[in-house]
């Protein structure tokens, strides 16, 4: 049993902002064509846009919609191999997490928590642009770097530099992202 916070602490800790979800989580493949036919035809989960980096590496990926603020952000890596580079399938040596994003409800609530991040040696603060998305990265304590995210209030598709469309099948994504994230609030 954890002792209670300090009055002041709980109560700052009270006003706080918080995530509104798991934003994504994103892994890694080394086919995305076969790993979009599964995790659509078995699992259900639906592709919401697939995408290729416009620089280096280049990587294609691709976004499928768990729920509406939360996705499965699954990159495809030529040539990946869990198995050579020495992961198995035990607990512990899994290795294909790349990193995972906690979704907040707007730019306001980012810039709280990238503060709080930056008052811990977590972050830099540095936020960035992922087109639809605004996002601070960050390392935890064990060294997993994450993120936070929030949808970019700012983002116009006709000038998205950072990745090329290649199929959208659920153009509706981002609109619902928006709507789902400041229900969240």
């Amino acid at each position: 049993m954890t002792a209670p916070a300090e009055p002041a602490r709980q109560a700052a800790a009270d006003r706080a902002p918080v995530p509104v979800s798991i934003g994504h989580v994103a892994v890694l493949t080394p086919d995305l064509d076969r790993f979009r036919a599964f995790y659509e035809d078995v699992i259900g989960l639906r592709t919401a846009v697939v995408l290729r980096m416009t620089e280096p590496p280049g990587y294609r990926h691709a976004l499928l919609s768990v729920t509406d603020t939360s996705l499965l952000h699954a990159v495809e890596v030529p040539g990946y191999d869990p198995v050579a580079e020495g992961l198995d399938h035990g607990l512990g040596r899994r290795g294909r997490l790349d990193h995972l994003a906690f979704h907040v409800a707007d730019a306001d609530d980012l810039a709280a928590v990238r503060d709080r991040l930056v008052a811990v040696g977590a972050s830099d603060g540095t936020v960035t642009s992922h087109g639809t998305l605004l996002s601070v990265f960050f390392r935890d304590p064990d060294g997993l770097e994450a993120e936070v995210t929030t949808a970019n209030p700012d983002w116009d598709p006709s000038r998205d530099t950072h990745d090329e469309l290649l199929e959208e099948p659920d153009p509706t994504l981002y609109a619902r992202l928006v709507a789902a994230t400041v229900a969240g609030k």
